[in-house]
């Protein structure tokens, strides 16, 4: 007869196959949750993989849309140009208005005592007579030191007012020899005197504000005065200021920006539609300059420094060529021409056909052709050690222009010890500068450096830079140290005429074509993108 179970196994076995469910069900949920954990990640990882990718495109659009947008400037520099008024000799005078009396703190009366708040605290007993004497003192003493104090204020604020009436009066009194130094630009001008008249084109042409970034600002002039005709090379720029690069694309497969190459015909095409922009443009600010009818003609070559493909050196290459009379200038609407056709075939120029290879084009007169002076288009730049004293002080004058500063020289009578007068219109560390130039061959004397600070001081003028062809002592740099001044020696001036594309040298001889100017021509350098004159 069998034995019946007491039923303790089954429950265990129950119970087992309980565990066992429960196991299986948290395994699942384990899997669930491992499942839905790399699903996440992966959405996480691409998630990021597009945001990489949708940054790289978004960089490759920025770039593309650069170039479009430099293009886009490149192609209506004419048109810009035409919208900028015309220059003027007024832009080149100073107003008398300074910068009005301001004390400070010093036009605030010292507060005298309120005798209210010296009484004693009430009551007649024991020392009431003491406590009114001593609030009694206190407010003498009080008072005293107020008076002392008002009477200091104002013998302070009688000194400010006198020193700054003093640097009024010699601020004015140089605004005004400065501005009669234009007036008699301006008559000169008037006369068709040739130095003033050179001078004062390229002062035009210098402030024109609409010049892309990165091209040279470089003019050589010269005035027939005969023939009222003003004759200019002009620095154009090199192929290079049109983009090589149509567009730029992200490349996923090699995640990398890749350039869409511009059609070789195509860039060549904008490239002389931007030469001819640049001749034509030269003309109308010329021409619009010229309100007092000075001049009947003017001519214009356009050059490059470049290679040149037939000697293999370097050389001025002259890529656009053009005379203008003023009559037929002046029917001609720049804003709706081909820049081209308008300089090619309007005004009967010459433009060169492959400007990218230094094809060359027949030049029209050139500045030292023509005028009572002469310019030397050589193979060395000028030694400053044997220019004309006020050759050199205008040479100055240009590289102050050329890093973006207003810069004129001086009158060469009564001008205090100043050859130059520069703006730095840095609103940080800009200011009214004063320049002594010094063409010597031997070491500047400590004194020079002393008077230079006399004079900055008693100008009220924020530094004082002093230039030499020649160098300077440890006694004045010992001088110079914590105080508003540059001394600026022969060496370092050449390194910085050379980075501004100015000629320039210290004896010896330099294979860089400069210009040396004459009587009744000059020649200026401007660095990329400088500032008005």
């Amino acid at each position: 007869m069998g034995r019946r179970s007491s039923g303790l196994v089954g429950a265990w076995a129950e119970a087992q196959r309980r565990e066992e469910m429960r196991r299986q069900a948290a395994h699942r949920a384990w899997q669930r949750d491992q499942r839905e954990f790399e699903r996440a990640r992966v959405r996480g990882e691409r998630a990021q993989q597009a945001a990489y990718r949708q940054g790289r495109e978004a960089e490759a659009r920025r770039r593309t849309e650069e170039i479009e947008a430099r293009v886009a400037a490149l192609g209506g520099l004419l048109v810009a140009g035409c919208a900028e008024p015309p220059f003027r000799p007024g832009a080149l005078r100073q107003a008398e208005e300074l910068e009005p009396f301001a004390p400070g703190a010093l036009a605030q009366p010292v507060a005298m005592p309120d005798p209210a708040r010296y009484q004693p605290q009430a009551g007649w007993g024991f020392g009431a007579q003491q406590r009114q004497a001593e609030a009694r003192a206190r407010f003498e003493r009080d008072w005293q030191a107020a008076v002392a104090a008002e009477e200091q204020r104002q013998r302070q604020l009688a000194a400010y007012r006198e020193q700054y009436d003093r640097w009024a009066a010699a601020r004015r009194a140089e605004i005004r020899r400065h501005n009669a130094g234009i007036a008699e630009l301006e008559a000169a001008l008037g006369r068709g005197e040739p130095e003033a008249v050179v001078e004062y084109f390229s002062a035009a042409l210098y402030a024109g504000a609409v010049w892309p970034e990165g091209f040279p600002r470089r003019v050589t002039a010269a005035f027939d005065a005969a023939g009222r005709r003003l004759v200019l090379d002009w620095e154009l720029p090199r192929y290079e200021v049109v983009p090589a690069a149509r567009a730029v694309r992200y490349v996923v497969s090699a995640d990398e920006e890749r350039e869409t190459a511009r059609p070789a015909g195509q860039r060549r095409g904008l490239y002389r539609e931007v030469l001819a922009q640049c001749v034509l443009l030269v003309l109308r600010d010329v021409f619009a300059a010229d309100a007092a009818g000075v001049l009947e003609s003017v001519v214009v070559n356009g050059l490059v420094e470049d290679r040149d493909p037939a000697t293999g050196r370097r050389a001025r290459i002259v890529l656009a060529s053009v005379m203008a009379g003023r009559e037929a200038f002046s029917e001609l609407l720049l804003e709706e021409v081909s820049a081209v056709d308008c300089l090619v075939t309007g005004l009967g120029g010459r433009l060169s056909a492959r400007p990218d290879q230094g094809a060359a084009v027949a030049a029209g007169a050139r500045p030292g052709d023509v005028g009572e002076g002469r310019l030397s288009l050589g193979e060395d730049d000028p030694d400053l050690l044997e220019m004309d004293p006020v050759a050199f002080e205008g040479l100055v004058a240009e590289l102050f222009r050329a890093r973006g500063m207003r810069a004129v020289t001086t009158q060469r009578s009564n001008d205090g010890g100043v050859d130059v007068e520069a703006v730095d219109p840095d609103p940080i560390s800009g200011g009214r500068l004063v320049v002594q130039v010094k063409r010597y061959r031997g070491t500047v004397p400590p004194t020079a450096v002393r008077d230079l600070y006399g004079t900055v001081q008693s100008l009220g003028a924020n530094k004082g830079i002093l230039v030499t062809t020649s160098g300077f002592g440890p006694g004045s740099y010992a001088f110079a140290e914590g105080k508003p001044l540059t001394l600026i020696g022969g060496t370092e001036l050449v390194g910085l005429l050379a980075e501004a594309g100015l000629p320039g040298r210290l004896g010896g001889r330099a294979g860089s074509g400069g210009a040396t100017a004459g009587a009744g021509a000059a020649t200026a350098g401007a660095g990329a993108g400088a500032g008005a004159a």
